[in-house]
């Protein structure tokens, strides 16, 4: 049912992007001849994202789902059920997903089955809410590759940098939730925990005093706490100025 719910939903949100059939890739290519946009450099391209149902933990699974469900259901409910309603029992899905494995019975903790529509409704909307944000490996690297060689309390301060930089840079809260969840994957990815990372992103929005920021952070309260945020940046860079 909530697969069902959900499915129609993201049809109707991303109809504009999303081909359904072949003759809608057609169609869309003709539209983009006709606006001059064919070049004869236009490149196309396929990607392939290997094993995305199984790597994502499932806190990222569900937040891209919750602003998704705050950006496209105005009033607050689907059918009766609310979207924090909704949010819960994905997340009791995702809770009791079990499996065997060597005679054994197993939960699995991260990501999801992929051969259930509603998981695979899940990552395509976890990619389908993210925009590309390039950053240059040498002003900016986004690998841990010294992680070893320094202490978790130093991480945590730089978590905290990579998502006040985020704000700093990104002036839509979705871009910023993008970018956040970049820095979460590099973190996981390098070893640290759910719990840990979490901790310190709650810990960031407590900081900037926002409350409860999985329901409060919206584009109002985002630009409220990314002021406070650029003048804090501001007022850091002239302390470095003047104890040079």
């Amino acid at each position: 049912y909530i697969s069902r719910l959900l499915q129609n939903m993201y049809d109707q949100a991303t109809r504009s992007t999303t081909f359904f059939k072949a003759s809608n890739v057609v169609h869309a290519l003709e539209n983009y001849a006709t606006e001059a946009r064919l070049q004869s450099n236009t490149l196309f391209a396929a990607v392939h994202v290997n094993d995305l149902c199984t790597f994502i933990p499932h806190e990222q699974l569900t937040e891209p789902l919750q602003h998704f469900l705050y950006d496209y259901v105005p009033d607050g409910q689907v059918q009766g059920l609310t979207v924090d309603t909704i949010i819960e029992l994905i997340r009791f899905v995702l809770q009791n997903q079990y499996f065997t494995f060597d005679n054994k019975i197993c939960r699995q903790i991260k990501g999801c089955g992929s051969g259930q529509p509603l998981n695979h409704l899940l990552a395509n909307i976890y990619i389908q809410l993210r925009t590309i944000i390039n950053h240059d490996n040498d002003i900016e690297p986004r690998g841990l590759s010294f992680i070893s060689d320094h202490s978790p309390v130093m991480y945590s301060t730089l978590i905290q940098a990579c998502l006040m930089h985020a704000a700093v840079i990104r002036s839509k809260v979705s871009d910023f939730h993008n970018e956040r969840f970049d820095v979460q994957i590099v973190f996981l990815n390098n070893g640290y925990s759910i719990t840990f990372i979490t901790e310190h992103v709650e810990q960031l929005f407590q900081d900037f005093h926002i409350s409860n920021w999985k329901s409060n952070l919206n584009q109002n309260t985002y630009d409220k706490m990314r002021e406070e945020i650029i003048e804090y940046d501001q007022q850091h860079q002239e302390m470095k100025i003047k104890q040079r």
